[in-house]
C-alpha cells in the first residue's frame, strides 16, 4: 500500500494551490538542492510521547500532501514505531490504527487514563483494578506487539531507500543504545521497535539476547544526533513532549523544530477520540507551517486569507483608538487566559500580518468555538456569532461596586460580553463609571474591544 491511498480518513478538504514557500520549507521539499556539489540529505526526527505520537502521523499526512520527503528517519518510543512505518511508505495502516484506537489495543486490560480529575473519578474502580493487577503481574503489552507485527513489513522496510535509527536504553549495560537499519535483521527488527517503545515502568522491559531494554526516552527522547550520524544535513524534528531527556538543539540552523501549538492530551490517553484529535492537530498545524493553510490556533482554508488579512488589519488599526497595540505578546496573554497556557509558536508566510487575527482567535476560544478543524472564514465567523449570542447576558448595574462584585463571580466569556455590551451602548467607549474595570479585567477588555472592532468591520 502506498501513501497516496492513505489520506482519506483524516485529511480535511479545502487544500488550495501551492503557495510560495519559505526557504527552510523549500530545502525540505527539494532534497536535490546541492551544497558544495553534493545533494542535501534530509532527515526526520520523531520524539517519544505515547499516545501523543498520533500527532506525528498527522504531520506525516501533511508532509505527503506538501511533497516533502526525507532520506532518513530517527525516532524514540512511539517515534520509532511511526518512523519504521515511514521507511516502508505505508501510511494507511497507521491511520487505521489511530481510528480504531483504544487502551486495550496497547495493553491487556488497560483502562482509560484521561487528563481531567472528573474523568479520573468516573473511572476510579477500573483504574484501581488495573493498578492492583499491574503491581502483582506487570503489564501485558501483547496487543501492542501484535499491532506492530501487523503493520511492520520487513521486506518493504529493508528494501526502502530511506535509512532508519531508533534509541533504546540497554538496562543490562546501564547505557543508551541506538539501533540503525544496517544492524537490524528480519528476526530482531520488531523487537527493536518494541524495545524503543517499552516505556518503563508502565510497560515491562524487553529482552533481546542476554540484555534487557526499555524505552530510549531517558537517554534521548528527540534523537537528532542519530539523524546526523546517518548524514542528514537538514532535519525536521517533531517534539510531542513525552517524558524523557532532550538534548540541546543544534544552533547552526540545520534543524526545523516543530511542536504542537495546542497542548496534546495525557501521553497515556489512548482513547479513540483523543488520538484522532492529536492526529488532526498534527495534520492541520503542519499544513499551516508549510503555508498550505492559514491561521494560528484555528485553521482556515487558503482562499480565506485575503479577507482574513483585511479583517486582521482593520481590527489591529482600530484597536489603536483604545490604546491597544496588537502584537504576539499581547495575543499570548489573551490565549493564556482562554487556554490556561501559552500556545507554542507557529511561523509561516502569514504570521507578520496577523496580529489582529490572533486576538480574534483568542476571542473565539474564550467563547467556546472549537479550533481542531479546518474551516472557511465564513464558517468561523458564523460559529463565533453563534457562540457570542449564547452567552447569558449580565445586567448592567448602575454603580462600579455592584459591577465589580458581579464580574468577580462571572466567567471570562460573560465578562467579555458585559464589557462589549457597555461599548455598544456608549458608542465604543466605556462610561466613566465603568472605566476602572479596564485595568481590573484588562485581558477581557482587550477581547471586548476586539469584538467591537470586528462587528464594526462586518457591518
Amino acid at each position: 500500500m502506498n501513501e497516496s491511498s492513505a489520506i482519506s480518513k483524516s485529511t480535511p478538504s479545502g487544500v488550495a494551490a501551492d503557495p510560495v514557500q519559505t526557504p527552510d520549507v523549500q530545502a525540505m521539499q527539494n532534497p536535490a538542492q546541492r551544497v558544495d556539489s553534493q545533494p542535501i540529505k534530509t532527515g526526520l526526527v520523531l520524539g517519544g510521547g505515547g499516545a501523543r505520537g498520533c500527532y506525528e502521523i498527522g504531520a506525516w499526512q501533511a508532509f505527503h500532501e506538501c511533497g516533502v520527503h526525507f532520506d532518513c528517519v530517527a525516532g524514540t518510543s512511539i517515534g520509532a514505531l511511526v518512523g519504521a512505518i515511514y521507511v516502508q511508505h505505508t501510511l494507511k495502516p497507521l491511520v487505521d490504527f489511530v481510528y480504531t484506537m483504544s487502551p486495550a489495543m496497547i495493553a491487556e486490560g488497560m483502562p482509560e487514563m484521561p487528563d481531567s480529575l472528573r474523568d479520573i473519578r468516573s473511572h476510579r474502580e477500573e483504574l484501581v483494578r488495573f493498578f492492583q493487577k499491574y503491581i502483582r503481574q506487570g503489564t501485558d503489552i501483547s496487543p501492542l506487539k501484535d499491532a506492530i507485527h501487523r503493520m511492520f513489513d520487513w521486506t518493504l522496510f529493508s528494501e526502502s531507500t530511506v535509512d532508519f535509527a531508533c534509541m533504546t536504553i540497554n538496562v543490562t549495560k546501564m547505557q543508551g543504545e541506538a539501533f540503525f537499519k544496517k544492524d537490524m535483521t528480519e528476526e530482531n527488527a520488531e523487537s527493536v521497535i518494541l524495545a524503543s517503545a517499552s516505556c518503563f515502568p508502565a510497560f515491562p522491559m524487553l529482552k533481546m539476547g542476554n540484555d534487557y531494554y526499555i524505552d530510549g526516552g531517558m537517554e534521548d527522547n528527540l534523537p537528532i544526533g542519530l539523524a546526523q550520524e546517518m548524514g542528514a544535513q537538514k532535519i525536521v524534528a517533531i517534539d510531542v513532549h513525552g517524558p524523557g531527556r532532550e538534548k540541546p538543539l543544534p544552533s547552526d540552523g540545520s534543524v526545523v523544530y516543530m511542536q504542537p501549538v495546542i497542548d496534546l492530551n495525557n501521553f497515556l490517553d489512548f482513547r479513540e477520540d483523543s488520538c484522532i484529535r492529536s492526529l488532526h492537530l498534527g495534520y492541520l498545524e503542519t499544513m499551516k507551517r508549510y503555508d498550505r493553510f492559514c491561521g494560528y490556533v484555528f485553521t482556515f482554508t487558503q482562499p480565506s486569507w485575503p479577507r482574513l488579512y483585511m479583517i486582521s488589519q482593520y481590527v489591529a488599526m482600530h484597536l489603536d483608538r483604545y490604546g491597544i497595540t496588537p502584537d504576539n505578546a499581547l495575543a499570548a496573554r489573551c490565549f493564556h487566559m482562554t487556554l490556561g497556557y501559552d500556545p507554542a509558536p507557529l511561523n509561516n508566510r502569514y504570521t507578520d500580518n496577523y496580529a489582529g487575527g490572533r486576538l480574534i482567535e483568542a476571542l473565539a476560544l474564550a467563547v467556546g468555538v472549537e479550533p481542531v478543524q479546518l474551516m472557511s472564514l465564513e464558517y468561523f465567523l458564523t460559529s463565533l456569532k453563534d457562540r457570542t449570542d449564547r452567552i447569558p447576558p449580565l445586567k448592567q448595574p448602575g454603580k462600579i461596586r455592584q459591577s465589580l462584585s458581579l464580574l468577580q463571580s462571572s466567567s471570562h466569556d460573560q465578562i467579555i460580553s458585559f464589557l462589549h455590551a457597555a461599548l455598544v451602548h456608549h458608542g465604543g467607549r466605556l462610561p466613566m463609571v465603568l472605566e476602572p474595570l479596564r485595568k481590573l479585567f484588562e485581558t477581557e477588555y482587550i477581547l471586548a474591544c476586539t469584538w467591537y472592532c470586528l462587528k464594526d468591520y462586518l457591518k
